[in-house]
């Protein structure tokens, strides 16, 4: 018990020397250079390399856990969708951002707050948890991002899951794809709870399981524009409870 406690912490230092010293040692540069060559696209590239060496770290560092991605091919050919999935640990938004490319996604408010992480998130076109509150010009800026070929993933239950069941859905992810007439995506996460658990601030280093990431449906964008948003909420939900 004691032993796995140690390596949990040991693991958990690791991983958080790669997020925060890789960065510090260099990695800023790699920002730096794909923000001048391309600009908000660029940043976001990097966000999603970082991501990537993040994740890459973490299966090195827990050699019994495995990361399944089915249709990861699949995946990588989404472009100008809202994804939505099932939330269950703080470590679902880096590994989906790993996965799909240019995707953007709603974040913590005092994220932004944090120097220079805070303001590569607002360049690479991060958004706030007030994406609704100026009304319309919000709206149509993620419909521009979209519609470049941008993603933008969604955790509709804005909550991680405690017991693996669903929470109830807020419906502003599904309100966009109505309104912007935008495809969707579902995926369901498995594992990432027993990875790093809610309420524990160390990863769980004697973790023998698979993470998997699959996707269980998409509802295309004309299916979006025609249905209601609670008829979405409910198609989606149904989808995910049953899978």
């Amino acid at each position: 018990m004691r032993h796995g406690r140690a390596l949990s912490i040991a693991v958990t230092v690791v991983l958080w020397i790669y997020f925060v010293g890789a960065f510090l040692i260099g990695y800023w540069l790699l920002f730096l250079g794909a923000g001048i060559v391309r600009g908000r696209r660029g940043l976001a590239w990097a966000v999603r390399s970082y991501a990537r060496g993040f994740i890459a770290v973490l299966l090195r560092t827990l050699p019994r856990v495995r990361l399944q991605v089915p249709q990861r091919s699949q995946l990588q050919l989404t472009r100008g969708s809202v994804v939505v999935c099932n939330h269950l640990s703080f470590l679902d938004p880096l590994l989906l951002l790993s996965l799909l490319p240019g995707t953007i996604t709603i974040v913590r408010p005092d994220f932004f707050r944090v120097p220079v992480f805070g303001w590569l998130l607002l360049g690479a076109g991060f958004l706030g948890p007030d994406l609704f509150a100026e009304g319309r010009p919000w709206i149509d800026r993620v419909g521009r991002r979209l519609q470049s070929g941008d993603n933008l993933l969604v955790f509709p239950e804005g909550t991680r899951s405690r017991d693996g069941s669903l929470a109830p859905f807020k419906k502003g992810a599904f309100y966009l794809a109505q309104q912007l007439a935008a495809p969707i995506v579902v995926l369901r996460l498995a594992g990432t709870d027993r990875v790093f658990p809610p309420g524990r601030l160390t990863f769980n280093a004697t973790a023998n399981n698979s993470i998997e990431v699959r996707q269980l449906a998409s509802i295309s964008a004309a299916e979006a524009s025609a249905a209601t948003t609670s008829e979405l909420v409910t198609r989606v939900r149904s989808t995910l409870e049953s899978q």
